[in-house]
């Protein structure tokens, strides 16, 4: 009988060991700043080369770790000669943390570049040719500004992320945090507390609080537990839930406001639209007759109609609905308003929205944004037919990082 057995096959030989070439090094100079904080030279191949860590001016040795058709991307080795912009960083963990991209350059050089910043984005994104120089409010002081800030605790150790990473890098102080949060995160840092995202903010000095601190352990679902956060801005209080939104830099509450308000003027009517706890809305609705503000997390709307009702606000209308949702209702697809208002999130409007937002009957727009990527992309739908860009002004909200605040302002064309 014939043997059904397959025959013996050789053994496989190891496979030979591939080694990678090390990565290659290459000198460039720094010509300016992205609005992702990284500097940009050119690779000797004459790709674009991106460089965390680089001020314009510099001329830098890098290593490269990521090369692609047009562009790469690498990693700073050392500083051949340095720009004029550079400056040691206060912080011994600037290198590390993913918080401050930027402590590495002098101040009014970080406040031109976002300025640039908002430019380019309006121009290369937005498809914009009449943007001019755009005006921009620096914050009153470089470090010691911020008023909220989260922490995350892990093994017990209080840190921030490493940039473009989950690193978990571990801190004791922090300069940009305004004086009592400073002093509450060192004293918090001193002993151990229970893993997890923590929240310092600097509200309103109370009998619970006399210096105004709240430390607070945010967990996926916020209880309201009495520990209310009330910001001044003007004569109005404005109260957030912990973990409720609100802007960082509390020196620069009343120029936004203002520089809001004055944009919108008086009317009749406003419809503001991710309107939070009312850091615009209340402000806004004294000078106008009916204010209907929209927002989708019902803590902060319930403030907000809280507050409305304390203040004797009887023509703002707070209003718990999804934006998009609300925007598809006929009755506020046919209705006029004199204003337009608007402050979302970083993603910005989308375009089902900013179309929805271009079809309405309203006099002026008003667009708050926190990243210029997306508010340029946005403005491209909006301004496709019915609306015109007639003013940009720009506020440093986040010294030592390449964010910046922008408004739009757009009218009927």
């Amino acid at each position: 009988m014939a043997s059904h057995r397959r025959p013996r096959r050789p053994p496989r030989r190891p496979a030979p060991e591939v080694r990678k070439a090390p990565a290659p090094i290459v000198e460039t100079h720094i010509d300016r700043l992205a609005n992702s904080g990284e500097g940009i030279g050119q690779a000797p191949d004459g790709r674009t080369l991106f460089v965390p860590g680089t001020a314009p001016g510099d001329r830098v040795r890098v290593r490269l770790n990521d090369v692609r058709r047009t562009f790469a991307r690498g990693v700073l080795i050392d500083v051949v000669e340095a720009g004029a912009e550079r400056v040691d960083p206060p912080c011994p963990v600037a290198d590390a943390c993913g918080g401050c991209q930027w402590q590495h350059l002098d101040y009014p050089a970080q406040v031109r570049a976002k300025a640039h910043i908002v430019r380019d984005a309006l121009e290369r994104i937005g498809g914009r040719t009449d943007i001019g120089d755009v005006p921009i409010e620096s914050s009153p002081e470089a470090f010691g500004y911020r008023g909220r800030a989260r922490v995350r605790v892990e093994r017990g150790r209080p840190g921030f992320r490493a940039a473009r990473s989950h690193q978990h890098v571990p801190i004791e102080d922090c300069a940009v945090l305004a004086g009592p949060l400073r002093a509450a995160l060192r004293e918090f840092a001193s002993t151990h507390h229970e893993d997890g995202l923590w929240e310092f903010a600097l509200g309103a000095p109370d009998a619970r609080h006399p210096d105004g601190v709240r430390v607070a352990r945010l967990g996926a679902a916020v209880e309201d537990t009495g520990e209310d956060l009330t910001l001044a801005v003007g004569s109005h209080a404005i109260r957030l839930a912990p973990g409720g939104f609100a802007q960082a830099n509390p020196l620069l509450f009343e120029a936004m406001v203002e520089a809001v308000t004055e944009a919108a003027g008086t009317g009749d009517t406003l419809l503001e639209l991710y309107a939070g706890a009312g850091f615009l809305s209340l402000p806004l609705a004294r000078s106008f007759a009916r204010l209907v503000a929209v927002e989708s997390v019902d803590s902060a709307v319930d403030r907000l109609q809280a507050a409305a009702r304390s203040e004797g606000l009887e023509g703002l209308d707070a209003r718990c609905e999804d934006v998009e949702v609300f925007l598809s209702k006929p009755s506020i697809r046919n209705a006029h308003w004199d204003v337009l208002c608007m402050d979302p999130p970083r993603s910005g409007l989308g375009e089902a929205v900013a179309t929805q937002v271009s079809r309405l009957d309203a006099e002026r727009i008003l667009y708050l944004s926190c990243d210029p990527a997306t508010l340029a992309r946005d403005l491209r739908v909006l301004t496709a037919k019915r609306w015109r860009l007639a003013h940009v002004r720009a506020f440093d909200q986040f010294p030592q990082t390449p964010h910046v605040e922008t408004l739009a302002t757009l009218v009927r064309s």
